[in-house]
């Protein structure tokens, strides 16, 4: 055999071997060991849901079979879990969580009481993409329609989880700018407390996505118990999108950022320093699981995202460069 072939087939064989101890390595680490995913909202709503769906799946993907164990750590909206992986929890690809949408992804727009963290520097495993939310009445109220809205002669309760995630600053944008008949109630941890408060009259409405509903009372929407009347951006067809409804330049650029975590999704995420060999593990195995056929049955069963999910790395960039990015002074009469 020439020399130079000999060279090439030796060089070949390194580099699978290479590959093969990488591997072996990888399986090596998360084989026996316990991988905690916890959720930042309490059990029964979309976040919790959502987290628990993909968990079901995700040791199957992950070389050596890690033994996957779903929890819950709610408060402020995702902020207490979002601290604790920020600052507390080991970079070592073993803890990750899901702190939530808006009130986690709007937490650095402008800065807030209690938060410990920079949302660039958490490492990114991946989302299940954009989950539209939408603007819900009970039956009880007669608004079927923005029309119906518009001319209701008496003010409309609205059920939020903390005054500054999106479920409440969207419906007090639209009150402020649009003078809808909207008056806000927060303090709900999540919103299957929600839902019971509109079981119970308490509230008239409240601004979410259809998974938050279709987890656990997915007969309140078939009943019509609940309807949708708008929405944050384009999906359901035949509802209008609030932006598109906005008038005033300042609420159409209020309503473009507020949408941005809706198109982020809810991200899955560590610690800051996951070594980048894990993080490259975890974040292929994410994007299997979303690519999972039984997955994407259980996921629209309940009404998650399927079929556009968004990696890590790209995830990590559009953080950075959307939320990060924003003047503060838009949106400081709402979050400050």
């Amino acid at each position: 055999m020439p020399r130079f072939m000999r060279v090439v087939g030796f060089a070949l064989l390194s580099l699978i071997a290479g590959l093969s101890d990488a591997r072996a390595a990888e399986t090596s680490f998360f084989a026996g060991k316990t991988l905690n995913v916890s959720a930042g909202l309490p059990p029964g709503g979309g976040v919790d849901a959502e987290m628990r769906a993909m968990t079901r799946y995700l040791a199957k993907y992950i070389p050596g079979t890690p033994n996957v164990v779903s929890k819950n750590m709610p408060g402020a909206g995702g902020i207490v879990l979002a601290n604790w992986l920020y600052t507390t929890a080991a970079p070592d690809g073993l803890n990750l969580g899901m702190p939530g949408r808006s009130g986690f992804l709007l937490s650095n727009v402008v800065p807030q009481d209690g938060i410990a963290y920079d949302l660039a520097k958490f490492s990114y495993v991946g989302s299940g993409g954009s989950l539209v939310n939408l603007l819900w009445f009970s039956k009880t109220t007669g608004v079927k329609t923005v029309d119906d809205l518009k001319a209701a002669k008496k003010e409309i309760v609205i059920g939020a989880l903390q005054p500054r995630n999106e479920d409440a600053i969207v419906p007090r944008v639209m009150a402020q700018y649009e003078k809808w008949p909207l008056k806000l109630v927060y303090g709900y941890r999540g919103f299957n407390d929600v839902l019971i408060a509109v079981e119970r009259g308490e509230v008239d409405g409240f601004y979410t996505n259809e998974g938050s509903i279709k987890n656990t009372r997915p007969d309140m929407i078939t009943s019509g118990l609940v309807q949708a009347v708008a929405q944050s951006f384009a999906g359901p067809p035949n509802l209008p999108v609030l932006a598109e409804i906005a008038t005033d330049p300042r609420e159409k650029a209020l309503l473009g950022l507020l949408s941005t975590p809706s198109r982020i999704g809810l991200p899955l995420l560590g610690p800051p320093g996951i070594a980048a060999d894990r993080l490259a593990v975890l974040r292929d195995a994410y994007l299997k699981v979303m690519a999972d056929k039984d997955y994407q049955d259980d996921a629209a069963r309940i009404g998650l995202p399927v079929g556009r999910p968004v990696g890590g790395d790209d995830l990590q960039k559009i953080i950075a460069g959307s939320l990060e990015a924003v003047p503060p002074d838009v949106v400081s009469e709402y979050l400050t």
